[in-house]
């Protein structure tokens, strides 16, 4: 069973030969429509800057990069949030990717292998904000009764995220395999995803979404590449990124 990976990483994970299809009947409500028939969403949210109520709040790339203010990212080549972000900046400026990073690399405070440092330079105040999600400030305001974090709401979209398991094809318990993604993407199961992985289930749920997750930021609109494409630009998107950090 593989467990955690997402959209950017299907195509790849595909081509290794490794994964059965999942024969399970998914009753999915996602911003996108969903056909695979090998990868469950278990799953997701949007990428954002999460920042301090409050504070300036840039309203796109553009502003975030002729502004003062500080931010801290993860490497695309060991975090799929970094990749999240590469392929974010490609799906809004695409051939122009390039110069946009390049404008960023003064509120780059510094790019670490994974969120959970990223998240903790900022809670540290070292950055006015760090990449991470949507529901993130759900977390603060729901386990910590803080209301003094918010994610920068961008006018072009946001691109997501959506998390994803499937079943080894080589496993020796095929049903118990199907049997446990079924459960995964159930409402039972999805009841329990807002507030232990604090991202949005991919099913409608009881009782509906906690209180603390309506005054979340809602994207104009839904930025995702397909997996296929994905594959295509993702090299090369990280070499333009690397360069123009290296300038």
């Amino acid at each position: 069973m593989a467990l955690g990976l997402d959209t950017n990483l299907m195509a790849q994970a595909a081509e290794s030969g490794l994964f059965a299809p999942h024969g399970v009947e998914l009753d999915l409500a996602l911003p996108v429509d969903w056909t695979d028939d090998t990868w469950v969403p278990f799953d997701w949210g949007y990428f954002a800057f999460v920042g301090n109520a409050g504070a300036s709040a840039p309203a796109s790339f553009e502003e975030l990069a002729s502004s003062d203010l500080t931010v801290v990212i993860q490497d695309p080549r060991s975090s799929t949030p970094g990749l999240g972000l590469l392929l974010w900046v490609q799906a809004i400026h695409g051939d122009q990717a390039g110069a946009i990073w390049e404008d960023l690399a003064d509120n780059i405070v510094t790019v670490t292998p994974g969120w959970s440092e990223a998240y903790a330079l900022f809670l540290d105040g070292e950055a006015d904000a760090v990449l991470s999600y949507t529901p993130s400030p759900a977390y603060h305001l729901i386990a910590e009764e803080d209301d003094s974090k918010v994610a920068w709401a961008f006018d072009n979209g946001h691109y997501m995220q959506i998390e994803v398991a499937a079943a080894l094809a080589s496993s020796d318990q095929p049903e118990l395999a199907r049997e446990f993604l079924a459960y995964l993407a159930s409402p039972e199961a999805q009841a329990v995803i807002p507030t232990t992985n604090w991202m949005y289930p991919v099913t409608e749920i009881p009782g509906g979404l906690p209180e603390g997750f309506d005054g979340l930021v809602e994207p104009a609109s839904a930025l995702l590449l397909a997996p296929s494409e994905v594959a295509e630009v993702r090299d090369e998107a990280i070499e333009v990124w690397r360069n123009a950090l290296s300038q």
